[in-house]
This record gives C-alpha cells, sequence and structure tokens, in this order.
C-alpha cells in the first residue's frame, strides 16, 4: 500500500510498505541446499546473483552471492523458512527496516540516472534485475520492473531519500 505518492510532469514516486520482509542467508557450502529450500517455499526456482522474481508467494531476491531477500512473502513461505538450521544458514526477519519507492513515468530513467551511478539503460539493466548502489550518500537496492524501479532503502534514511526524489523530481514539473 502507498503511503504517499508525488507526480512531477513525467515522474511519480511513491513511498510503500513492503510487507513482510526477510533475509535468508546461506554459508558457502549450504548454498544449493537452502536455495533448493528457498525454492520449495516460494514455488520457484531461487534466483541467481542479481536478479529477482515474482511468485504467489512474493518476490524473491538474490542481493549477494550467498543471501535472498524475500518481499512480501506469504506466511506459509516464512513457515516454511523459518526453522532453517544454523548449521545451513540464517533467516532475518528485516519487515521493519526497509521502505520501498516506486518511480515511475516517462522520464523515470532519466531520474534513476540523477540518482545512483549506474547503467540503466535496457540492455544493461533488464527488467528483473536488483543492483546495491549508492544514491546521494544513502546504501539503496534498485530493482528494474518493466514500467518501473523500486528503490529499498533502510527505513531510517526513508524521510531523507523521499526529501532528494522531490528535489530530483521538481525538475519535470
Amino acid at each position: 500500500m502507498a503511503d504517499g505518492s508525488s507526480v512531477a510532469h513525467g515522474v511519480i514516486y511513491a513511498r510503500e510498505e513492503c510487507g513482510a520482509f526477510w533475509q535468508v542467508s546461506a554459508w558457502p557450502a549450504t548454498v544449493a541446499a537452502v536455495a533448493e529450500r528457498l525454492a520449495a517455499a516460494v514455488g520457484t526456482a531461487a534466483p541467481g546473483p542479481g536478479d529477482m522474481v515474482t511468485t504467489g508467494a512474493g518476490q524473491v531476491a538474490r542481493i549477494a552471492p550467498l543471501a535472498w531477500w524475500v518481499i512480501g512473502a506469504d506466511a506459509g513461505a516464512m513457515d516454511a523458512l523459518r526453522d532453517l538450521s544454523p548449521e545451513d544458514g540464517a533467516v532475518l526477519d528485516m519487515t521493519d527496516n526497509r521502505t520501498r519507492f516506486v518511480i515511475s513515468g516517462p522520464y523515470a530513467r532519466d531520474m534513476m540516472m540523477r540518482l545512483a551511478p549506474l547503467d540503466f539503460r535496457d540492455r544493461a539493466f533488464p527488467a528483473g534485475r536488483i543492483a546495491a548502489t549508492a544514491a546521494h550518500h544513502m546504501s539503496v537496492q534498485i530493482v528494474r520492473r518493466e514500467d518501473a524501479w523500486d528503490v529499498y532503502v533502510t527505513s531510517t534514511f526513508a524521510d531523507a531519500f523521499e526529501e532528494v526524489l522531490a528535489e530530483t523530481a521538481a525538475q519535470w514539473a
């Protein structure tokens, strides 16, 4: 659900709560087993590094060589992962730690290029990819969708990031 949104001719941004937000981590020797367990919990193969998939159980992103995010997960998926043994990996509830900003509109790519030092062209950053970077001195993770960009920021920086978005979007007002 959107907390708030703003429209500047050509750019729309909305602040959203992510819902259930979990990080699932493996150890080097257990990454395949944890990936299989994650796949069984969410109903699709665990994505590879830098990829994100959407399933009926939520979104799953491979954010690091040994870690995935499960965003908006349903209770069944999380119940299936909650008892992961410490010998295999770890499951961390980060529900209150992340805020998502959705940036869309005809000038969304232009806005993204002003926010972060990444190549946002289709061939370099296609839909279904996630990248970690910095945006105005804040650590962010950016997901490319077909029609929008999701920017995940720690909740403690959400207000500051929203100010940056307002200032940047003003170029298209």
